[in-house]
């Protein structure tokens, strides 16, 4: 029984030195700080990138290190320190962790810009008729949003590719005819990509900000947070 306290009681005592601890300001412009972010590209290239430069000209002895998006490990990496900030959609967030919305996205129906089917919204059965690529960040997956909207509607789609990444995924897009419901933030900026409405509504997703109870109160995070989150 004392053994099985044990670790309970080692992290409420950890709790309470936080709790207690005095909170040490935090200077930008002389830390020495390594941060760790978990995200995927997509997270990389909406919240990341537009927040880089600030940090790198407040911050510029600091140092950030991005790693891949791996949903199942968000939890534990966080307890075990090996990342401080976690960016992720909203419906698969971690009640164990803190968290910060970001922004709201919507689905568009993409493909390369000289795409033949894509020259005006398709309908569902020419859209059920394309053939389909899919994020899956897992690995492996075959079955998405837009899938649960056509069972919906007793419609489904031949989804031909799993990628892990948005990158692929894109570069796929424009050797091919493939096609892909990608977040509108991806496409609207690419012009070798072209995107028209879905037929179906497929509901959108919030982008979050995740971040474990041990680096809570700590002014470096805290700074590093304000600054991803200042889009």
């Amino acid at each position: 029984r004392a053994e099985a306290l044990r670790e309970p009681l080692a992290e409420a005592l950890d709790a309470v030195r936080r709790t207690v601890a005095p909170v040490q300001a935090f200077d930008p412009a002389s830390a020495q700080q390594t941060w760790r972010i978990m995200a995927s590209d997509f997270g990389e290239s909406t919240v990341v990138l537009p927040a880089l430069p600030t940090i790198r000209d407040a911050a510029p002895g600091t140092r950030l290190a991005v790693v891949s998006l791996a949903p199942a490990q968000m939890v534990a990496q966080s307890e075990r320190g090996e990342i401080d900030i976690a960016i992720h959609i909203a419906s698969e967030a971690p009640p164990s962790l803190h968290q910060r919305p970001l922004f709201q996205e919507r689905y568009v129906l993409a493909g390369r810009c000289d795409h033949p089917k894509l020259k005006r919204r398709p309908t569902l059965k020419q859209f059920c008729a394309l053939q389909h690529a899919i994020v899956s960040p897992d690995g492996g997956g075959f079955h998405g949003n837009t899938d649960s909207a056509l069972a919906h509607v007793g419609a489904r789609r031949e989804v031909v590719l799993s990628v892990p990444h948005f990158l692929f995924l894109r570069s796929a897009l424009l050797r091919t005819d493939l096609v892909a419901m990608m977040p509108s933030r991806m496409v609207d900026a690419d012009p070798a990509l072209r995107a028209v409405e879905a037929p179906i509504d497929v509901p959108g997703f919030e982008m979050m900000l995740f971040w474990h109870e041990r680096v809570h109160r700590d002014p470096a995070h805290r700074w590093l947070r304000e600054r991803l989150a200042a889009l």
